[in-house]
């Protein structure tokens, strides 16, 4: 007999959000990060710089989108939680459409979180000045991580953003089935 699925916790994240996503989610970042990365080697850019640089970016942005995405994430459980999604949570649709929401929410959060702790370690150990024999071999793998996790954490709220015109579109067809 199998165990029966759970709605809880990162593996419904996972489950819900899926690889899928994440891959499709993974295309800008990844074209941004090797963009940026061979524009810096063409034009020879003191690589170091651009990655103490582009970490304070991330670092000044990334808490506030965080902010900012809970901010919405508690005002969309408002709605959930409300009478104006009784009807929608009645159908497989609005379930699915929930646990997507939930999901692409959590997703976001823990990916910006992510960002927020490897910026803070980055951005210590490039400001200890430690001398590397090939420091570009180093260097660049890592500006090329902050630029994808970066680049990921912003485009990933196009998702949030369309998942929240969805649900306020919900509110329509809940109008819609009363009208009629």
């Amino acid at each position: 007999m199998r165990k029966p699925l759970s709605i809880f916790g990162w593996k419904a994240i996972l489950r819900n959000y899926g690889w899928t996503s994440f891959w499709l989610d993974s295309i800008l970042p990844l074209i941004v990060s090797l963009g940026l990365c061979t524009l810096m080697y063409v034009k020879d850019a003191d690589i170091l710089l651009q990655l103490k640089h582009l970490v304070g970016v991330g670092i000044s942005i990334v808490p506030a989108m965080v902010a900012l995405i809970l901010t919405a994430y508690t005002i969309m459980l408002t709605f959930i939680i409300g009478d104006k999604f009784a009807s929608i949570k009645k159908t497989e649709e609005g379930r699915q459409l929930i646990q997507d929401l939930n999901s692409s929410f959590a997703a976001c959060l823990f990916v910006s979180t992510i960002s927020i702790i490897v910026m803070i370690i980055i951005s210590s150990i490039a400001n200890m000045g430690i001398a590397i024999e090939e420091p570009n071999t180093v260097n660049y793998p890592v500006y090329f991580l902050v630029c994808y996790l970066l680049v990921y954490s912003v485009s990933i709220l196009i998702g949030i953003v369309i998942d929240i015109f969805n649900s306020g579109q919900t509110t329509l067809l809940d109008d819609d089935s009363n009208a009629g």
